[in-house]
């Protein structure tokens, strides 16, 4: 059931987080700060793949010359999947790299703020023939093997989460969409864009989000959402938490 933070202010916008449960606290907690009506709408719940538990320490026991991790969700796993704390990690996102240094990694960094980031990085820093770690969820967006390939870098990709979609949108949602109740709605990947479009079509209230603002981390999560018409899709400079929570004030806070 979405969780409706409510402000005294009668003219705040409400904007839905499509965020897994747990993620969007910071998120929500900035947004209300701000004056903003916030609706939790998780269009995702994350599952550890508790049997990917000795493909890890497998992985490891090769000794790659650095273990990469995309998201809060591969850095948590990584830790309840194995004991080691000793292994080179590669974080996209200071918010990656905060949660392995608290989960007990002690040599961390962090190679950009996103994948294509990571990609130069890697290319940038890294010999051919290098060999990597990619602990990652189920569904990813940019294939590293294929794009490390060129430079005969191999990278052996583990599996350790799965970020199981939802089945349906809320009723209330639903309902608050129908009745212009809702101002934005905001997304941190691709697949939960697209998620969330199957689910507004199986919910038949599409048509509903042309008077919709669409808040994305990056343009490329921007372009799933283009199949529909939105009231307009924003998406700001550098894919960051706080860049998002800027974006949204940037739209509302001057107009």
């Amino acid at each position: 059931m979405p969780q409706n933070s409510l402000n005294t202010k009668t003219d705040a916008k409400t904007i839905v987080i499509t965020r897994p449960l747990g993620d969007e606290v910071i998120f929500r907690d900035e947004l209300m700060e701000g004056g903003y009506h916030v609706i939790h709408e998780p269009l995702t719940e994350i599952m550890l793949l508790h049997t990917a538990r000795m493909e890890v320490e497998n992985a490891l026991y090769i000794q790659p010359d650095a273990v990469i991790v995309t998201s809060k969700h591969g850095v948590q796993a990584l830790a309840l999947l194995t004991q080691m704390r000793d292994m080179f990690l590669l974080c996209v996102g200071e918010a990656t790299a905060n949660i392995a240094t608290q989960l007990g990694f002690d040599r961390v960094s962090v190679a950009g703020e996103s994948v294509e980031y990571l990609i130069d990085y890697i290319l940038d820093c890294y010999d051919e023939d290098s060999h990597f770690l990619y602990i990652s969820g189920e569904h990813i967006s940019i294939d590293l093997s294929e794009v490390l390939s060129v430079r005969a870098m191999q990278i052996d990709r583990v599996v350790v989460y799965e970020a199981i979609a939802s089945e349906a949108l809320s009723d209330t949602l639903v309902e608050q969409l129908k009745r212009g109740q809702i101002d934005a709605i905001t997304f941190f990947s691709g697949r939960t864009a697209q998620i969330f479009l199957s689910l507004a079509e199986k919910s038949d209230i599409s048509n509903y989000l042309e008077k919709i603002d669409a808040f994305c981390l990056s343009e490329g999560v921007a372009e799933e959402l283009k199949a529909v018409s939105w009231r307009k899709i924003y998406s700001p400079d550098k894919a960051t938490l706080a860049s998002m929570v800027s974006c949204v004030n940037n739209r509302y806070k001057s107009s």
